[in-house]
């Protein structure tokens, strides 16, 4: 039996698995630092080799997020370099110019990937995206960027530097959801791409979040927070080798999506964050809500942002609606109408007929019905063929249906047979019009016709079987004339 070989970005996370187990194990010195650059720099190397080797839709724009990555590893020397070399610790350090150029372009690049993946309008995308940012920037305010605010030991250059750490978070995140509530295949490339950023960005919460609750992290704790990055940086890597990376920039067809049940846990829970933090802060504050202007903002800003959404999905609704509403009554038609002539067919005959009675009783006026029949079909079949009799058919109905009013209905019945109805018409004047439909009939053909005048008391039944009868008499007086019921 054939072994299965697995592809090269399996392989890869073997061995950023073993790496990361082993960089646990790493003390607190250069090695640490080595080690950490090293699995880093191996995932940016690995994305840019995958995506040459798959020809990636767009590859210069995942090059560019990769060297993001290798700036992020320079960012992170740079601030060895300054701690465990020179031994200084300022704030804002020369690193944090690293760390945080890196991330904006980083976001840059993410914004041209989606623009080419997501190049139609999705108004529910967008807004979906918001509403998860929007939980978090109200979380990001309250335990992040406000204390930094009203900080009495950092510089303004410091506190910018504080603050640009969560907004970019913030980006990031807005970025992540708009690319997880856009259209386009799910593929193993985009799984892969998302946990990365998934990963990183819940590395860079934990590390800001222990730092605002004075969390002392110790070394496996520290370590633990540090794999969220390399693992982070490895996912990327694997994105890059595996084959989905050709297509995931590539543009994808933005339709209505059904509304998932996770999207809807997802939007929940993000709307919940406003009311369950003023519900924790008057629990632990005595009913005081320290945060409670950002509170309100941010809870009206989630409800016209829901409003907003629902307003969409009405629209998705109600363009659906209308296109169902059209579908049916293209069906309608097309099942009323014969598909050889695009004459009525003897559905809508049936249907016609007994309105037409109606109308004619209720106005008081006369009407007449007419049925048809080409002669000698059988032999013309025989002779020609039978694509040369459904030409036939259908050429005869097109000059015939020419020949008559506007208010007149001509019918397939079946196979050769027609049916006429001739609204306001007398026995007389609806042969007139018969007699001037026969030598319309195409290839030197000719046909019976049997007319009825309805007398306003008999069944449409009766009234057909009359004008049947005419039509017999018709042919067996030598067929290619008309026949006039008695009353």
């Amino acid at each position: 039996m054939r072994r299965a070989v697995w592809p090269p970005w399996v392989w890869y996370l073997i061995a950023l698995a073993v790496a990361v187990v082993a960089y646990f194990g790493t003390p607190d010195t250069w090695l640490q630092t080595i080690s950490y650059d090293a699995i880093a720099v191996s995932g940016a190397v690995a994305m840019i080799v995958g995506v040459r080797g798959n020809r990636a839709v767009s590859a210069r724009l995942w090059v560019a997020f990769a060297a993001c990555q290798l700036l992020v590893v320079a960012g992170d020397f740079t601030y060895a370099w300054y701690a465990r070399h020179l031994h200084i610790s300022v704030y804002p350090a020369p690193a944090d110019v690293v760390y945080l150029s890196a991330g904006f372009l980083e976001a840059m690049v993410l914004v041209l990937i989606l623009r080419r993946r997501l190049p139609a309008r999705d108004s529910a995308g967008v807004i979906e995206a918001v509403i998860l940012a929007g939980a978090f920037a109200l979380i990001a305010w309250v335990y992040l960027m406000k204390p930094v605010t009203r900080s009495t030991e950092l510089t303004s250059a410091g506190k910018l530097v504080a603050i640009s750490y969560p907004v970019l978070d913030l980006l990031l995140l807005a970025l992540l959801a708009r690319m997880l509530v856009g259209g386009g295949a799910r593929n193993g490339a985009f799984r892969l791409l998302a946990a990365g950023m998934t990963s990183y960005l819940a590395a860079d919460y934990a590390w800001a979040l222990s730092d605002h609750f004075e969390f002392e992290a110790g070394t496996f704790v520290s370590h633990l927070m540090d794999a969220g990055y390399l693992i982070a940086f490895g996912l990327f890597g694997a994105a890059g080798l595996h084959p989905g990376i050709r297509d995931l920039a590539a543009p994808v067809q933005v339709v209505g999506r059904r509304f998932s049940r996770w999207r809807l846990v997802l939007l929940t829970t993000a709307t919940m964050i406003a009311p369950l933090l003023l519900a924790a802060q008057a629990w632990h504050e005595h009913n005081h809500v320290a945060d409670a202007p950002a509170i309100v903002v941010g809870c009206v800003g989630m409800f016209l942002l829901v409003v907003a959404r629902m307003a969409v999905l009405i629209r998705q609704v109600e363009g659906q609606a209308s296109v169902l509403e059209r579908q049916a009554e293209e069906l309608t038609e097309l099942a009323q109408r014969d598909t050889l002539t695009g004459l009525a067919n003897r559905r809508a005959w049936e249907l016609a007929l007994p309105l037409a009675l109606d109308h004619a009783r209720r106005d008081g006026k006369s009407l007449a019905l007419a049925v048809l029949d080409l002669d000698h079909f059988k032999r013309f079949n025989d002779q020609y063929g039978h694509q040369a009799g459904d030409r036939l058919l259908k050429e005869a109905a097109a000059a015939w249906a020419a020949g008559l009013r506007s208010g007149d209905l001509l019918a397939r019945y079946g196979g050769e047979e027609f049916a006429l109805l001739i609204p306001n018409c007398g026995g007389a004047a609806a042969a007139e019009l018969l007699d001037r439909l026969r030598p319309l009939t195409p290839s030197g053909q000719t046909f019976s016709a049997g007319i009825a005048v309805w007398d306003g008391q008999e069944s449409s039944v009766a009234l057909f079987a009359r004008a049947d009868a005419a039509l017999y008499q018709a042919k067996g007086a030598g067929r290619d004339r008309v026949a006039l019921a008695a009353v």
